[in-house]
């Protein structure tokens, strides 16, 4: 199996996203303690290749704390591109997408000195019904990992719809129940019981994909100093104050403590394969 993390500053991003301040000092010691964290799980692994993972990072990380993408790196770590703001991507111009996906892989390169190879769109939020976007994507990088499907045919079909040549396309399993897509990894793997992880770690497998699970910095543990407070929610109205005070419980602190748990026993009979990179060029990986 595949683990890889979306390391970005949930605190920071939320309130870019909610329109409180463009961007703003991140949580440099949170960052570099859930880094630790999850370092450590990787180092623990029982084969050599599974001690490395691929860590998707903001640009604004680089920017702003250029020694934790470094130290990130040197541990062995693949680091790849999470894009450059925590930003929606879809309804962006072509200008807007190059202009950010260049700044972020430049960042990011300067600060691990090696090479970016790899995407994801924050949220997986690229625009997947026409391909201009993807087509940027494919002039900067060798792989993507925004898609989600549930069989190959999928996959290649949605390939030949964003005209892609190059792009090797890395999906995350879903299963669609009416309207939702029900992913492997995120919150659908701690907000629901290890029964659920189990059986869509199986239905991958079936289906023919190697299980690939995405994880987020906050969700290893409560994760409540990056809550954004009420009082800074208050410039949105009482209303939306209250709904985000609310929803962010979602993210830092509901059943978060579960997630050791699933994840130790997905690991207990399923080891790490190292990083998405190099299954990208793998022979198994027939894309």
């Amino acid at each position: 199996m595949y683990l890889s993390i979306d390391f970005e500053d949930f605190n920071h991003d939320l309130k870019r996203s909610l329109g409180i301040w463009k961007t703003g000092p991140l949580n440099k010691d949170f960052l570099w303690e859930k880094y630790s964290i999850i370092n450590s799980l990787f180092k623990s692994s029982s084969t050599k290749k599974g001690r490395s993972g691929t860590f998707f990072c903001t640009g604004i990380i680089a920017s702003k704390e250029p020694e934790l993408i470094k130290k990130i790196s040197s541990d062995g770590h693949e680091i790849a591109c999470h894009y450059n703001y925590h930003d929606v991507m879809e309804g962006q111009s072509e200008y807007e997408i190059e202009k950010n996906l260049t700044e972020a892989k430049n960042a990011l390169e300067e600060a691990s000195g090696k090479p970016v190879h790899g995407f994801r769109a924050p949220m997986f939020s690229i625009d997947k019904h026409n391909s201009y976007q993807y087509k940027i994507v494919e002039k900067l990088f060798t792989y993507d990992s925004s898609f989600s499907c549930t069989t190959k045919a999928e996959l290649k079909k949605f390939k030949r719809k964003m005209k892609l040549e190059k792009l090797k396309i890395l999906p995350i399993f879903h299963k669609k129940i009416s309207k939702f897509k029900f992913r492997l990894g995120g919150s659908y793997l701690k907000l629901f019981p290890y029964i659920y992880s189990k059986r869509m770690f199986e239905m991958s497998l079936k289906n023919g994909f190697t299980p690939h699970i995405y994880l987020h910095p906050y969700e290893f543990g409560v994760s409540e100093q990056l809550r954004v407070p009420k009082d800074e929610l208050l410039s949105l109205g009482m209303m939306k104050a209250f709904y985000w005070s609310i929803r962010q419980n979602q993210w830092l602190k509901f059943r978060n403590e579960t997630l050791k748990f699933k994840l130790g026993n997905l690991l207990l009979n399923n080891n790490l394969e190292g990083t998405l990179y190099d299954f990208s060029l793998s022979t198994q990986f027939l894309n």
